[in-house]
C-alpha cells in the first residue's frame, strides 16, 4: 500500500504536543483549579454584590412606596447586605452546578426571602408579635389582617414566594420545621437546656432556613443537592454562633459556641460536618469540575467558622479546657476578619477544605 506523506505545514510539532499535554496536566492539578476558581469568584463577588445591592435597594424603596411606610434602618441594611452577599456565594454556586448563574427572577425572589426572614426574625426576637400572630402570617397569610407596614410587607413577600413555589407541600413542610425551630430558640435563654437540645435547635433553624432557598431557584435539585443546602445552613448557623460568643454570652444565650469548653473538640465536631458536606457534594450528579468549583465556593463560607475555632484554640493553648468566656474581654472573643492573619487563615482553610 502506498504511503501518503504528510505535508510539513500540517504536521504537529512534538513541542506543541508536549505543551498541550503539560497544559492538560496543569488543568488537572487542584492548585491551578483553585486559583482559577478564586479569581472567578473574586471578580464575581465584587460585581454581583454591587449589582445585587442596587437591586435590593431598588425593590425595598419600591415596596416602601407601595405600602406607604418605611423599613427601619437596621432591617434595610440587613436585607441589602444579606442578599448581595448570599447571591454571589450561595445562590450562584448552586445554579453553577447546573451550568449557569442566577437569573433576574431568582434574584428578586432572593430579596423577597430576606425581607421575610429579616422581618420574621425581628418578630421573634423583639416579641412584637405573638406566636399565634406569626403562625397566622406564615401559614394563613390570605386570611391574616396586617396591622402595620412590617406586617403588610412581610405578608406580601411571603405570598409572592408561595405563589412561585412549585412543590408547595415540600416547601411548607420545611417552613413548618423552620417555624418550630425559631419558636424553640427561646429555650436557649434557659441555663438548664441540654447541649443536645441546643444542637437540634441550631441545626433545624440554620439548616431549614437555607434549605428554603432551594425552592426559589428554577432548577431541579435532587436529594444530594438538597442535603447540601441543609448542611450548609447548619455550618452557617454554627459559624455565626462562633463569631457571636461575646454577644451571646453577655445576653445569656446558650449556644454550642458559648457552651464550648474544648476548642479542639469543637474543631473535630465542625470538621465532621464539613466531611458530611463533602459527601453530599460528591453525590450530586454533575461534572467533576462543577462539583470542585462548588466545593471551593462552599468552603469560602464555612472556613469562617474554622478561623473562629483557630482563635479559640489559641485561647486554650495547651490547657485542658478553655477559660470562662464571661471572664474574658471583648477583644479576646471578637474575630476580626480585617486582620491580615485571619484573612490568610481563611484563605488557607478554603484551599484545604475546598478540595474534594
Amino acid at each position: 500500500m502506498r504511503k501518503v506523506a504528510i505535508a510539513p505545514e500540517l504536521a504537529v510539532p512534538k513541542v506543541t504536543v508536549a505543551l498541550r499535554g503539560f497544559l492538560y496536566y496543569l488543568s488537572r492539578m487542584y492548585f491551578i483549579r483553585f486559583l482559577f476558581a478564586l479569581l472567578y469568584f473574586g471578580i464575581r463577588v465584587v460585581l454581583v454584590r454591587w449589582r445585587g445591592g442596587k437591586q435590593a435597594v431598588g425593590l425595598l424603596r419600591a415596596l416602601e412606596q407601595q405600602f406607604d411606610g418605611q423599613f427601619d434602618a437596621a432591617t434595610f441594611r440587613k436585607v441589602v447586605k444579606s442578599h448581595s452577599v448570599y447571591l454571589s456565594i450561595v445562590n450562584d454556586a448552586f445554579t453553577g452546578l447546573h451550568g449557569r448563574n442566577t437569573n433576574r427572577k431568582e434574584q428578586e425572589r432572593s430579596i423577597l426571602y430576606f425581607i421575610c426572614s429579616s422581618l420574621f426574625d425581628n418578630f421573634f426576637d423583639d416579641q412584637s408579635r405573638s406566636h399565634d400572630a406569626i403562625m397566622a402570617m406564615t401559614f394563613a397569610p390570605d386570611t391574616y389582617t396586617p396591622t402595620d407596614f412590617n406586617d403588610r410587607v412581610g405578608v406580601y413577600a411571603h405570598q409572592q414566594l408561595l405563589a412561585y413555589v412549585k412543590d408547595k407541600h415540600a416547601y411548607l413542610a420545611v417552613l413548618k420545621k423552620e417555624y418550630a425551630a425559631q419558636a424553640a430558640s427561646q429555650e436557649q435563654f434557659d441555663a438548664q437546656i441540654s447541649n443536645e437540645r441546643i444542637q437540634a435547635i441550631t441545626f433545624e433553624k440554620g439548616g431549614n432556613a437555607v434549605l428554603l432557598c432551594k425552592f426559589y431557584l428554577d432548577v431541579e435539585a435532587g436529594n444530594a443537592e438538597s442535603a447540601a443546602w441543609y448542611r450548609l445552613g447548619t455550618l452557617i448557623q454554627l459559624s455565626n454562633d462562633l463569631f457571636d460568643i461575646y454577644k451571646d454570652t453577655q445576653a445569656g444565650i446558650h449556644t454550642l459556641a458559648t457552651r464550648c469548653t474544648d476548642a479542639y473538640a469543637m474543631e473535630t465536631h465542625y470538621l465532621n460536618l464539613v466531611s458530611d458536606m463533602h459527601q453530599c457534594i460528591q453525590q450530586i450528579p454533575t461534572t467533576a469540575w462543577r462539583k470542585q468549583r462548588f466545593s471551593i465556593a462552599m468552603a469560602g463560607t464555612y472556613a469562617l467558622g474554622l478561623v473562629a475555632i483557630q482563635q479559640l484554640k489559641k485561647l486554650q493553648g495547651a490547657s485542658a479546657q478553655l477559660p470562662q468566656f464571661a471572664n474574658l474581654p471583648r477583644k479576646a472573643l471578637i474575630v476580626d476578619m480585617e486582620q491580615f492573619g485571619n484573612m490568610w487563615r481563611w484563605l488557607r482553610f478554603v484551599y484545604q477544605y475546598g478540595k474534594l
